[in-house]
């Protein structure tokens, strides 16, 4: 499962780096990776106040002041690509646990 996952998340982050790039063509502007928060709030931006509004609500506002609000503002590309390094990681170490066993 971690192996698939790991190439999900590759995969999403080569996609969002080709669409910022493709961007940056079309504006004929500088290349430059996207934030979480505002690729979101183009996607939807009532789910982006809605999860705010129940996270601070039903939770703990510190949640989403220390964990979430700091995540909305890191590039989205580079944030996939070690989600998918951090997934490649666990299977590598399953992998290794499992032969060790044998």
């Amino acid at each position: 499962m971690a192996r698939i996952l790991a190439v999900l998340f590759f995969a999403l982050a080569a996609l969002r780096a080709y669409f910022d790039w493709q961007l940056a063509n079309l504006n004929e502007t500088v290349f430059a990776f996207l934030p979480v928060g505002q690729v979101w709030f183009n996607f939807d931006k009532n789910s982006l106040q809605l999860i705010q509004a129940v996270v601070e609500r039903y939770l703990t506002p510190i949640i989403w002041e220390s964990l979430i609000r700091p995540m909305t503002f890191m590039s989205m590309a580079p944030l996939l690509f070690g989600i998918g390094v951090f997934f490649a990681g666990i299977a590598i170490w399953r992998g290794v646990r499992k032969a060790m066993r044998s």
